[in-house]
C-alpha cells in the first residue's frame, strides 16, 4: 500500500500502510517533538532591514521584541566605511517591544558591503546577530530635453538638462557635455557645467551646411553614468495635415467582412478637402514564375473625403482567410491627396488573422494557494482586439475534475473561488474552457478555434497551518486617495491563550526601502476571519509599492504574505498649466495659467504640431519613470554582492524512516512557497530566531525527472484612453468693418522660457501668439527643493482665423530654375465672399500665375478651400521673402442672410522666406599679397572669373592696408561667410581665424565681440571641416566619405586644429586618428609621399 501524509503543513511522507488515518496525531507528536521545541514561553526577536540601503535617503528599520523576562539594553548600529550609524540605542523594561526608527547613511566611499548588528543584553539574556547589507550610492536620473525634436541647417538648438536625484539638492555639476554629429565626432562641448535649481539651460548654433542625420547629446554625471539625448538635423517641409488610418488590429478566419477608414485634418483641426486612396493587400507565398508583388490579393478603392474621411467595407472572403497562408497579414495603406496643391501624406497599418475567435485567460491569479483560505481570481473570455464576449458560458476544471460553469459579464469576466480546506496536493492544475454552443460546419483547411488557459497553483508553506492571504488590486491605485486593502487570515488556534488577542503588522515597501509601517489588532478570539487596513496613494509610492502583512504566531512562527501594487505615475511636485482659453487668433496674445509647488523653477514648452508630426517626442510622466534606476534586489543578489547570509537548518535525509511498523520516506517540498521567498522577493533582511523557511529535503542520488506542469503567466494589460473635445467651426469675431492680418512671424518653437513660482504656487503668464495657423503642444516641468520634481500633462491652443491665404513651398529653389508655388485660400466664414487672390511683385524673383480667374476675383463658399499656382522664376540668391495677399469682400453673387459676418471684409497677408541655391558648384576667388620691400609698388591687378560662373553669385571687395592681419581683423565677418564648399577652402578660412584671433590678443586689440564672434566661427568651421574626415582619421577635399585622403589636407587640418585647443573644443580621439593616419604614410627617412598640389591659394 502506498499513500502520501502531509503533516500540519511541515512535510510530506509516504507510507506503505492504508491505516494511516489512527497513526496521524502519534506521527504528528513525535515529529513536531523531534523537529520543533516549544519556543512559546522563550524570548522572541524580529528586526526588519532593508537588504540594499540608499545612501542619503531615509531608511527604516522595525524592531520586534517578545516575552522578556528582565530589562535589557537594546543597540542596532549599521557599521559601514569605517563608521557607525546608530539606528536603536535604548533600554527596554517591557515584556514585549515594538518600535520602528528612522536613520539615514552616507556614503563616503565606493565600498557597497555594510553590517547590521542587533544586541540586546540582559543579565541572563543575550540576543546578538550581525547581518550584511549593501550601501549604494544615491541613485540620479538626468533627462535632456531640447525645444524641439528636428532641426534644419543654421538653426540654433537650445537644451534644457534636469538632474534629479531620491534626495534632492538644488545644484548638480555636469563634468562633461558634448554634442556629437552622425559620424560621432564631438562638435561641441562644455565642461563642470552648474546647474540652477537642477536645472541647466545651453545652446548651440548649427553651421549652414552640416552632416545630415542623427545628432546626439552625451551628459557624463559625477558618477561616471552618461545619458544620451538624440536629434535630427535634415531638409524638410512641416506637414500640415495629419492622416489617421482605423482598422480592426485582428480579425479571424470566421469573418465575411472588415471596415477601414482614413481621416485627414489639418494641424488646426480642420478637415483635409482633396481624396484618398485605400488599399488593402494580403501577401501569399510567390510561386517560382511569379514576382514578390504579382502574387499578392489587394483590393482598392479611391473616394472623396467627406468631413475630411472616407470609409469602406472589405469583403474578407476575397482574400481566401480559409486557404490562404494564416500567419500571413493585412497590409492597409492609405495616400490621401489635397486638393489644388497635390500634397500627399500616406499612413499604413497592419491587421492580423487568427483562427482563433476567442481565447480564455486566467487573470489576478496567486501562484500558491493556502489552505484553509478560498483560492479566488478572475476568468476573462475575450474576442479579437480584445474585445470583451459578454454573456459566455465558462467552464473550470481542477486536476481535470469539475468545478462550475460560470457566465461572462459586460467585461467579459467571471469571478470564481475554491475551497482549499480538504487540499494538501503539492500542485494542482487549473483549466478553463469557452462552452460552444453546437453547430454543423464544413470541415475546412483552418478550424476556428477558442484558445483554453491552464494555470498551475503550488502549495505555501506554513509550520503552524497558518496563513494569511493579501487581496490584490489588479488596476493601477490612483494617487491622493485612500486606498482600502483586504487581508483574510486562517491561523490555528492552539497555542494562543485563552484571553489573547491576535496582533497584525503591515510594512509598505518601495524602491527597496520600508516607507510605512502600522499594526492592526483583532480581538474575541477570531482566528479566521478578515479585516482592512487603509493605506494613503501618494506620489511616494508611484510606480509601485510592495505591502507586507505579517503576524508572530505563539508557536514562533512568522505567517506572512505581500502583494504589490501598481500606482499611477505622479509626482509629488503637481504642476498644471493652462491656456486661458481654447482657441486664439494669430498675433494675438494668450495667458498660461502655471501652478506649481511654491519656489519652483519650471521649464516651460510649446511647439508647433506639425513639427511633432515629422518626430514627436515630448517629454512625458511616463518617459522620465522610464528612466528611473531599478533599485528592487534581485533577490538577496545585488550586483557584485550576495547577501544572502541567513541562517539555514540542515536538510531532512531523503531515507526511510520505521515507526510502529511502517517506513516512511520524506517527500521533496521543493515547489512549495515560504517567508523566505516573499522577504528575499522584497529585499527585507530579517534578524529573528522565528521560524519562517520550509524545511529542506535532503536530495536523493538517484535522478528523479520533473513532473510536468503548466506554465502560465499574469500579465497586466493597461488600457490608455484618449479623450479630444470635438473641435467647432466657429471663431471669436470682432464687430468692425475690415479685418486686416499680416502674419511673418511663424516659429516652429513658440515657448521655451524657464518661469519661476512664487510663494503662491502660481504664475500668470502672457504670450504673444506665432502667426502660424496650427496647434501648439504645450507641458512643462517644475523642480522644488522640498517638492522636488513634477511635469503637466500636454495642453493645447489651437490658433486660427476665419479666412486665411496659405503657401507651399519646398525646402529650396536653385536660382534661376522655374517653379511652381501654389497659395491656397481658406475660408471658414458662414456665408460666401468674392475673393482676390496676388503676389506682392518683387526684384528677388519673377512670378506669372497659371490659375484662371474671373477678372481678377471670384466667389468662395462657406467652408470651401481655392487654389492658385504661380510660375516663379527665383533672381536673387540666399533667403528671399515671398508675400502673397488674400482679400474677401462683399458680393451680389451671395445670398442676403443677416449674419454678423455678412458685412465683414478680410484682407490676409502672410510672408514666407525661401532659401534660394545657386546653381553649380561654389568656388572662391583670388586674393593677393603685394610687398613694397620700403619702395613704392605700382602692380595690376585683375580678378579672373571662370567662364561658367553663375551670374549674381560673384562677391568680391578690393582693400589696401598697411598690415598684413589687418584685411582679417577689419572683415571678420565677411571672411567667415566665404564661400568653403571643399575641405582645402574650409581649414584655410579656420586657421586665418585662428591666427587673427592670435593677432588680436596679441595687440591687445581682442573685444569680447569680437571674440565672441571669432569663437562661433571656430566651431562652425571645425563642424564642417568633420564632414570632409574619412573613417581612417585622413580628410579628403570633396564631401564624400571614404575617399583617398590627402596628406596635405590632413597635415593641414592637423596643424591648424592643434592651434585652435587654445580657442575651443577639439576632440582628442579626432586628432589622434590623423595622427596615426599621418604616421603609416611617412617613408623611413622621414619625409612623406606626394599625393599633389593643393589647390586652395590661401595656402600659398
Amino acid at each position: 500500500f502506498h499513500c502520501f501524509i502531509s503533516l500540519r503543513g511541515f512535510l510530506s511522507l509516504s507510507c506503505l500502510t492504508k491505516h494511516w488515518d489512527k497513526m496521524m496525531p502519534t506521527i504528528m507528536m513525535s515529529i513536531f517533538l523531534l523537529h520543533f521545541a516549544a519556543v512559546a514561553s522563550e524570548p522572541q526577536y524580529i528586526l526588519w532591514v532593508s537588504s540594499v540601503m540608499q545612501s542619503y535617503s531615509t531608511e527604516k528599520a522595525c524592531l520586534h521584541l517578545l516575552n522578556l523576562n528582565e530589562s535589557v539594553a537594546l543597540s542596532v548600529v549599521l557599521e559601514y566605511d569605517g563608521s557607525n550609524t546608530i539606528i536603536f540605542d535604548q533600554s527596554v523594561e517591557e515584556d514585549n517591544f515594538y518600535a520602528c526608527a528612522n536613520f539615514k547613511v552616507s556614503q563616503k566611499s565606493s565600498e557597497q558591503l555594510a553590517f547590521v548588528t542587533l544586541l540586546a543584553k540582559g543579565d541572563t539574556l543575550k540576543i546578538s546577530e550581525r547581518r550584511a547589507v549593501s550601501v549604494t550610492a544615491e541613485e540620479e536620473i538626468t533627462f535632456i530635453q531640447a525645444d524641439k525634436p528636428i532641426y534644419k541647417s543654421g538653426e540654433k538648438d537650445i537644451v534644457s538638462m534636469l538632474t534629479a536625484k531620491f534626495s534632492v539638492k538644488l545644484s548638480f555639476i555636469y563634468p562633461l557635455i558634448t554634442v556629437q554629429d552622425p559620424e560621432n565626432n564631438r562638435i561641441f562641448q562644455w565642461q563642470n557645467v552648474t546647474s540652477f535649481q537642477n536645472i541647466t539651460q545651453l545652446s548651440f548654433q548649427l553651421i549652414s551646411e552640416p552632416i545630415f542625420g542623427d545628432y546626439s547629446i552625451v551628459v557624463k554625471g559625477k558618477s561616471g553614468k552618461t545619458v544620451t539625448h538624440q536629434f535630427t538635423v535634415k531638409r524638410y517641409v512641416l506637414p500640415k495635415f495629419e492622416v489617421k488610418v482605423s482598422a480592426p488590429q485582428t480579425i479571424t478566419i470566421t469573418d465575411g467582412e472588415f471596415q477601414v477608414s482614413a481621416c485627414a485634418m489639418y494641424t488646426y483641426g480642420q478637415p483635409v478637402q482633396g481624396k484618398a486612396q485605400i488599399r488593402v493587400c494580403k501577401e501569399t507565398i510567390p510561386s517560382s514564375n511569379c514576382k514578390k508583388d504579382d502574387n499578392d490579393i489587394c483590393e482598392q478603392f479611391i473616394a472623396q473625403l467627406k468631413h475630411g474621411c472616407v470609409s469602406q467595407i472589405i469583403n474578407a472572403k476575397v482574400f481566401q482567410l480559409y486557404y490562404s497562408e494564416l500567419l500571413k497579414p493585412f497590409y492597409v495603406t492609405a495616400i490621401v491627396t489635397e486638393s489644388g496643391t497635390g500634397v500627399q501624406i500616406s499612413e499604413k497599418t497592419s491587421i492580423f488573422i487568427t483562427q482563433f475567435p476567442g481565447t480564455v485567460k486566467f487573470e489576478n491569479m496567486d501562484p500558491f494557494y493556502r489552505r484553509g483560505i478560498s483560492y479566488f481570481g478572475t476568468l476573462k473570455l475575450s474576442g479579437p482586439n480584445d474585445v470583451p464576449m459578454v454573456s459566455k458560458l465558462l467552464q473550470l476544471k481542477l486536476d481535470g475534475k469539475f468545478v462550475g460553469n460560470y457566465t461572462t459579464d459586460e467585461n467579459g469576466e467571471a469571478q470564481f473561488s475554491i475551497d482549499t480546506s480538504d487540499i494538501f496536493n503539492p500542485v494542482f492544475n487549473l483549466q478553463a474552457m469557452y462552452i460552444r454552443p453546437d453547430s454543423c460546419h464544413r470541415l475546412r483547411m483552418w478550424e476556428s478555434l477558442y484558445l483554453e488557459a491552464y494555470f498551475s497553483v503550488s502549495r505555501f508553506y506554513s509550520r503552524t497551518g497558518s496563513f494569511l492571504k493579501i487581496v490584490p488590486e489588479p488596476k493601477p491605485l490612483r494617487c491622493n486617495q485612500q486606498k482600502i486593502i483586504t487581508v483574510l487570515y486562517s491561523l490555528d488556534s492552539e497555542a494562543y491563550k485563552d484571553d489573547s488577542n491576535v496582533n497584525f503588522f503591515y510594512l509598505v515597501i518601495i524602491k527597496g526601502a520600508i516607507f510605512l509601517s502600522g499594526q492592526k489588532e483583532i480581538r474575541n478570539k477570531a482566528w479566521n476571519g478578515s479585516f482592512l487596513v487603509p493605506i494613503d496613494i501618494s506620489a511616494d509610492l508611484a510606480p509601485a509599492a510592495v505591502m507586507l502583512v505579517y503576524t508572530l504566531h505563539p508557536s514562533g512562527e512568522i505567517v506572512a504574505d505581500r502583494v504589490r501594487f501598481l500606482v499611477n505615475k505622479c509626482f509629488k511636485n503637481k504642476v498644471s498649466i493652462n491656456f486661458s482659453k481654447e482657441r486664439g487668433l494669430p498675433g494675438s496674445h494668450a495667458r498660461l495659467y502655471l501652478q506649481a509647488a511654491p519656489g519652483s523653477l519650471c521649464a516651460l514648452q510649446a511647439v508647433d504640431k506639425s513639427v511633432l508630426l515629422l518626430k514627436s517626442k515630448q517629454l512625458s510622466a511616463e518617459s522620465v519613470y522610464n528612466l528611473l534606476p531599478d533599485t528592487g534586489p534581485y533577490g538577496y543578489f545585488y550586483p557584485g554582492l550576495n547577501l544572502d547570509d541567513s541562517k539555514v537548518d540542515p536538510c531532512i535525509p531523503q531515507k526511510d524512516m520505521f515507526y510502529n511498523g511502517v517506513y516512511y520516506t520524506p517527500v521533496s517540498n521543493n515547489r512549495d512557497g515560504d517567508v523566505y521567498d516573499i522577504l528575499r522577493d522584497v529585499g527585507l533582511k530579517v534578524f529573528t530566531n522565528l521560524h519562517y523557511r520550509k524545511p529542506e529535503i535532503c536530495p536523493r542520488e538517484e535522478y528523479y525527472a520533473p513532473m510536468y506542469t503548466f506554465s502560465s503567466r499574469f500579465t497586466l494589460v493597461k488600457h490608455s484612453i484618449v479623450m479630444s473635445a470635438e473641435i467647432a467651426g466657429s471663431s471669436v469675431y470682432k464687430e468692425q468693418v475690415f479685418v486686416e492680418t499680416v502674419r511673418k512671424n511663424l516659429p516652429e518653437t513658440w515657448i521655451w522660457d524657464l518661469i519661476s513660482v512664487d510663494s503662491s504656487g502660481s504664475a500668470n503668464l502672457s504670450f504673444l501668439i506665432p502667426d502660424t495657423i496650427t496647434q501648439w503642444k504645450a507641458n512643462g516641468f517644475c523642480v522644488n527643493g522640498e517638492a522636488g520634481f513634477g511635469i503637466s500633462s500636454t495642453i493645447t491652443l489651437e490658433v486660427s482665423q476665419s479666412f486665411f491665404v496659405k503657401i507651399d513651398l519646398p525646402f529650396s529653389v536653385v536660382q534661376n530654375e522655374q517653379f511652381d508655388l501654389i497659395v491656397s485660400v481658406f475660408s471658414y466664414l458662414n456665408t460666401c465672399v468674392e475673393i482676390s487672390v496676388g503676389l506682392e511683385a518683387s526684384q528677388d524673383y519673377e512670378a506669372s500665375i497659371n490659375t484662371l480667374k474671373n477678372n481678377g476675383s471670384e466667389i468662395i463658399q462657406a467652408g470651401e478651400k481655392k487654389t492658385y499656382v504661380w510660375t516663379v522664376t527665383p533672381k536673387k540668391l540666399g533667403k528671399m521673402n515671398i508675400t502673397a495677399v488674400a482679400e474677401s469682400k462683399q458680393s451680389s453673387a451671395c445670398p442676403n442672410k443677416s449674419t454678423e459676418q455678412q458685412n465683414l471684409n478680410w484682407k490676409d497677408t502672410v510672408v514666407k522666406r525661401l532659401l534660394v541655391e545657386p546653381e553649380g558648384i561654389k568656388e572662391t576667388t583670388q586674393s593677393y599679397l603685394i610687398c613694397t620691400k620700403g619702395t613704392k609698388t605700382s602692380k595690376q591687378v585683375v580678378l579672373d572669373l571662370p567662364n561658367d560662373a553663375v551670374e549674381g553669385s560673384t562677391r568680391g571687395f578690393f582693400t589696401v592696408v598697411g598690415d598684413i592681419i589687418g584685411l582679417a581683423a577689419q572683415n571678420l565677418e565677411n571672411l567667415v561667410q566665404m564661400p568653403y564648399r571643399f575641405g582645402e577652402q574650409n581649414i584655410a578660412l579656420v586657421a586665418s581665424n585662428t591666427y587673427v584671433l592670435d593677432y588680436l590678443q596679441s595687440t591687445e586689440q581682442l573685444t569680447e565681440e569680437v571674440k565672441s564672434q571669432e569663437l562661433l566661427f571656430l566651431s562652425n568651421g571645425y563642424q564642417k571641416q568633420l564632414s570632409f574626415r574619412n573613417s581612417d582619421g585622413s580628410y579628403s577635399m570633396f564631401w564624400q566619405k571614404n575617399q583617398k585622403g590627402s596628406i596635405w589636407l590632413s597635415a593641414l587640418t592637423f596643424k591648424t586644429f592643434e592651434r585652435m585647443k587654445k580657442y575651443t573644443f577639439i576632440d582628442e580621439n579626432i586628432q589622434k586618428q590623423t595622427l596615426i593616419w599621418l604616421s603609416s604614410k611617412q617613408k623611413s627617412n622621414g619625409c612623406f609621399e606626394n599625393d599633389g598640389e593643393l589647390f586652395n591659394d590661401a595656402w600659398k
